[in-house]
């Protein structure tokens, strides 16, 4: 295997898959554990500065199982995976700055920061990975 696909073959989606899991169970533990137990059903559901919480968690998890998607696809080198999976890693960029707002608005939550910046910065790294290898 050459070094170019071993960056698209295995780098890429195993970051993807990651990401998109930690995603994912990130939001299922808090839930979990009853974060929002007291605000009643699903869609009353509010945050810390009063916004509605569903559309949020709905998009977060849309992205993960994008990610997850799209790290399987390419995995199988399927024809549509470059495609599919540059969306995704730009959802993920996007949703990890928007998510630094709120880190740099709190600078209690720094610690919330630290996989975001790592998120942001190996979206970035896969989607140049897979713009100039493919």
């Amino acid at each position: 295997m050459e070094d170019t696909s071993l960056w698209i073959s295995l780098f890429v989606p195993v970051f993807m898959i990651l990401l998109g899991s930690g995603i994912a169970s990130i939001w299922a533990m808090d839930i979990i554990k009853g974060k929002f137990r007291d605000q009643g059903s699903f869609f009353n559901w509010l945050n810390d500065g009063g916004d509605k919480m569903w559309p949020h968690i709905l998009a977060e998890y849309f992205t993960a199982a994008g990610l997850i998607a799209g790290g399987l696809a390419l995995f199988t080198v399927k024809a549509w995976a470059v495609t599919f999976s540059l969306v995704f890693l730009g959802a993920l960029s996007y949703t990890s700055l928007n998510s630094l707002g709120w880190v740099f608005a709190q600078r209690d939550r720094i610690g919330y920061g630290i996989p975001m910046m790592a998120g942001l910065a190996g979206a970035i790294v896969s989607i140049i990975i897979l713009l100039i290898m493919t």
